[in-house]
């Protein structure tokens, strides 16, 4: 299991026509799920994930199944696990 958090903004332009209820239902599925906390970003659009994933197919998914992905910008940062 690896865990990766996932920062994600629309552009800094207009997006007129863009899908924003299927972004907004992805995120809150992710939310309820159990391989997920989600956090909107204050002040500003877009969203913080923090995800449990097995392997990069899954991370993958995550990262595909937001309908404005096409047109978002990401960052994906790996984070290691902290131990005692």
């Amino acid at each position: 299991m690896a865990k990766f958090l996932i920062i994600n903004r629309p552009p800094p332009h207009r997006t007129k026509d863009a899908p924003v209820g299927q972004c907004v239902n992805h995120f809150v599925s992710l939310g309820q799920s159990n391989r997920a906390s989600v956090y909107p970003i204050a002040g500003l659009k877009g969203y913080a994930t923090l995800v449990d994933v097995d392997d990069h197919e899954a991370l993958r998914e995550v990262v595909a199944g937001n309908a404005m992905g096409n047109i978002e910008e990401y960052r994906i940062i790996a984070l290691a696990e902290l131990r005692d």
